[in-house]
């Protein structure tokens, strides 16, 4: 049911009596749109401006609610009142001719006179212009009773004129320090320019809000909810430091300050500093360990430090606290994925999404779930609707890249990755992404100089730019690098048994040119064979060359860990590909390869190894013996690069060359995919 404007009017009164600034302007600014001359919003428009110190900005609502409605005593004066303060006062004189034109009372009239004269010996200053000239203010007590001024000081405060009352006060003070009134009337004042900073934070007006909360603390130095939010303010602005001291000092006032120790370790996690910060959120947690919020940043702390099992467990926390959070159920979901339990981790995103719709980061945790899962069409489609949602979202159209990398869509991933860096010229991911759609050393060898422009400490781009260098016969930034404390990286370990290779091979950015080459040299009469197949996205584009081809899986994932990597990870839940002129051997290599090996089968025009495991690989290798000959080409999709590369692929090949009396020609390689390409030689 919407709101009457006189329904609407009283909402915004109550509002901004409450100090709610922020709701009461949003009111105020619907009813104008509705009746731009609604005298009393406008008149209350330009109460609220001066409140929030826009003084210049209350005049244009003051004439509104002036011309629309002359008789009201209030609005000449809040007009008077604002053209003193800023130093007009001829403007302001001038404003009771006006008042006599529009036909204001006699009576009235002159109850703005007297208050106009009041108005400048308030604000003896208003005329001058040379402060040398300006004389030292007096104490009010010379010339008011203490009655008088107590009330003078509340009536100011009323409206708004904070600095003056606060003047008062404090003249009072010096001659009656302990006057009840003139010390409740600071410490209000000083609530006043709280509230007031605190609806500046929430117009993002962070600058004012620390200027205005310094003026509580003028008045208040010992408050330290003051304190605690004028910290988060200087934190927002950029100022770590600063903040960490002011909510050291709200500590100092109130050791017991539970959101205070959160807001340290908020502002610690955004440091990086995450033990720091751990210790500052489980103090907060110790005093209070009913709040959501606490559980929610110490799991946010946890998944910056990689430990997601620890993060699982305070997001869930929080969650069992608050369970109808989309933003928590989306932190959980991102960790899961992460964590590598990626069913778990769409429904959670899944969840976030049910109670809020339009969560753009929650689309976004299962898109990146669903591109782990290999699922890469439902992926690109739940990304997309995130960028419905945000459409500056950068990380969105970087991961919307490498999704149609992986599925072999080069011209559309160049085109996604651009459109991130339209947002951010120097998002390393994107940049990084277009070095793989690359199709020569040299385009390659210009977008990872772009990403070290961007990120002169990206180690994957400085070891990578030393190879493609290398590539092209200038050696020294390699050679430099294996004399220093990198030489063990797998990067230059993989580089360094390719460059002894008593010849280098093709170099390739992405698998697909690689694939495109190696399929130029086969023998496309014959079949291709595929052990590893999980969601078929290779077999699917080889297939478009060769008229048959086979592929092993059991479709369950890894039968055993992988290094980082668990049993079960790359399973598609049994879901088998439906490819025209494939045919699978579903189920544990041990127990399908003997018996298919075991009837003559075709010699193979190329195999594509993706089992990942060395185990897996030597037990294909060994069973596949049958079908290779010295024109097959065996390509090896996790062979150099990772980490323990040497253990995996690499290690089944050598020794099963070792084995049958082979040695191979590598043929082909790309550091970007970690393939390798070789022919073996029979000796």
């Amino acid at each position: 049911m919407e709101l009457t404007v006189n329904d609407a009017l009283q909402k915004a009164i109550k509002a901004q009596k409450a100090g709610m600034f922020r709701e009461a302007y949003e009111l105020y600014t619907e009813i104008l749109k509705a009746q731009p001359n609604h005298p009393d919003s406008n008149h209350n428009m330009g109460v609220l401006s001066v409140k929030l110190g826009k003084l210049e900005d209350s005049i244009p609502f003051f004439k509104k609610a002036l011309n629309t409605k002359p008789s009201i005593f209030q609005f000449w004066l809040s007009m008077i009142n604002v053209l003193i303060r800023l130093k007009r006062t001829d403007e302001a004189k001038a404003l009771l001719d006006q008042a006599k034109e529009k036909g204001v009372e006699v009576k009235t009239l002159k109850k703005l006179k007297q208050e106009l004269s009041k108005l400048m010996k308030l604000y003896p200053f208003s005329n001058v212009v040379n402060s040398e000239n300006v004389k030292p203010r007096t104490n009010i007590l010379d010339s008011l009773k203490l009655e008088q001024a107590l009330k003078l000081a509340k009536k100011i405060s009323k409206d708004g004129n904070t600095e003056e009352a606060k003047c008062i006060y404090q003249d009072i003070l010096i001659k009656f320090s302990k006057n009840k009134k003139a010390i409740a009337g600071l410490k209000e004042l000083a609530d006043n320019y709280l509230n007031l900073g605190n609806a500046l934070q929430i117009e993002g007006k962070f600058k004012e809000a620390i200027e205005t909360y310094k003026l509580a603390l003028s008045i208040n130095y010992n408050k330290a909810i003051i304190y605690n939010n004028l910290g988060i303010a200087l934190d927002a602005k950029g100022y770590k430091e600063k903040a960490i001291i002011s909510f050291k000092k709200a500590l100092s006032i109130k050791p017991d300050y539970a959101d205070c120790y959160a807001n340290i370790g908020n502002t610690l996690i955004k440091e990086k500093k995450i033990e720091e910060a751990i210790k500052a959120l489980d103090k907060a947690v110790s005093i209070n360990p009913n709040n959501a919020n606490y559980y929610n940043s110490m799991g946010n702390a946890f998944h910056i430090q990689g430990n997601f099992s620890k993060s699982v467990i305070y997001f869930k926390k929080a969650l069992s606290l608050i369970p109808n959070n989309a933003d928590c159920h989306a932190n959980l979901s991102n960790s899961l994925q992460l964590q590598g339990n990626f069913e778990e981790a769409i429904k959670v995103a899944k969840k976030a999404i049910s109670i809020n719709p339009n969560h753009a980061i929650a689309l976004y945790n299962m898109g990146n779930a669903l591109h782990a899962q290999g699922l890469l069409e439902d992926a690109v489609k739940v990304y997309n609707k995130a960028l419905s949602i945000k459409s500056n979202f950068v990380e969105c159209y970087a991961n919307i890249g490498n999704v149609l990398q992986d599925q072999g869509k080069m011209e559309q991933a160049v085109h996604n990755y651009k459109n991130a860096l339209s947002i951010d010229p120097l998002h390393i991911s994107s940049l990084w992404g277009l070095s793989g759609t690359a199709k020569n050393i040299n385009e390659a060898k210009n977008w990872i100089k772009y990403c070290l422009k961007a990120d002169q400490n990206h180690e994957k781009a400085r070891l990578t730019l030393s190879a493609l260098e290398f590539y092209e016969g200038n050696k020294s930034e390699f050679n430099s690098l294996m004399q220093s404390s990198l030489r063990n990286h797998p990067y230059l370990r993989s580089f360094s048994w390719v460059f002894n290779l008593p010849k280098l091979p093709k170099l390739f950015f992405n698998r697909w040119a690689l694939f495109d080459h190696i399929v130029h040299l086969s023998n496309q009469e014959r079949p291709f064979y595929e052990f590893g197949v999980w969601r078929g996205t290779a077999f699917r584009y080889l297939i478009k060359t060769f008229k048959k081809g086979y592929g092993f899986d059991s479709f369950q994932g890894l039968p055993e860990g992988w290094h980082n990597e668990g049993a079960g990870t790359y399973s598609s839940s049994g879901v088998i590909p439906q490819i025209d002129g494939g045919e699978f051997i579903v189920g544990k290599f041990e127990d399908t390869l003997p018996d298919f090996f075991s009837k003559p089968r075709p010699i193979a025009s190329l195999i594509n190894f993706d089992a990942d495991l060395y185990s897996s690989t030597i037990f294909a290798l060994n069973c596949s013996k049958k079908i290779i000959d010295q024109n097959t080409i065996l390509i090896f999709d996790e062979f150099l690069i990772n980490d323990y590369w040497e253990q995996d692929e690499y290690k089944a090949l050598n020794e099963f060359c070792l084995n049958n009396k082979y040695t191979y020609e590598v043929i082909a390689i790309s550091f970007f995919t970690k393939q390798v390409a070789v022919r073996l030689i029979d000796n």
